[in-house]
């Protein structure tokens, strides 16, 4: 599932769905949506130079991510977690509040994805994407979003072309970055 790899290194959500190998099964056409409830990941690191300049622990003991797939194409995440993101290079940490819904769903544009979220997450976003400050660059940008997020993405380049908030961004990095 190529989303799921673009996926993986943005929303925490799909992260710990390709960490554990959980794909979710495509609903059949007028049947009720499949739903995947994920409740144990496990850690990752998101590597330097894919958000910050040094690489990112994610470990989280207690999760709930539940994943609803319709028979329209679109699919539906809630996420309750509280992941300990950690500066591996320092042992820098602090605690993420995750309290989001997101859904996906195929564009009206060929090879076009959106993606909308509300409530709090952390993304990561990489040099070449659009993300809350315009065009991003090296070494990207690991940011804790509180509010409503629209997205879109190239489904071939997994590169995001636009981006919108309402809301906060908060720099993560900044967070974690040695005193």
């Amino acid at each position: 599932m190529n989303i799921a790899r673009r996926l993986g290194r943005t929303f925490l959500v799909v992260v710990l769905l390709s960490a554990v190998g959980v794909m979710v099964p495509a609903a059949a056409e007028g049947a009720k949506p499949t739903r995947t409830v994920i409740t144990v990941p496990d850690p990752f690191v998101i590597p330097a130079g894919q958000g910050c300049t040094f690489p990112v622990s994610a470990e989280a003991e207690s999760v709930r991510v539940t994943i609803s797939e319709f028979a329209d194409g679109r699919i539906v995440t809630h996420d309750i977690a509280d992941p300990t993101l950690t500066n591996v290079d320092t042992g820098k940490s602090l605690v993420h509040h995750s309290r989001f819904y997101a859904t996906d769903w195929p564009s009206s544009v060929e090879g076009e994805i959106v993606f909308e979220t509300s409530g709090q997450l952390f993304m990561t976003l990489f040099p070449g994407d659009q993300g809350p400050y315009g065009l991003v660059e090296y070494p990207g940008l690991l940011l804790s979003v509180n509010g409503h997020t629209r997205v879109t993405m190239d489904s071939s380049t997994f590169v995001y072309t636009s981006f919108s908030l309402n809301g906060t961004a908060t720099d993560l990095c900044a967070a974690l970055a040695p005193e």
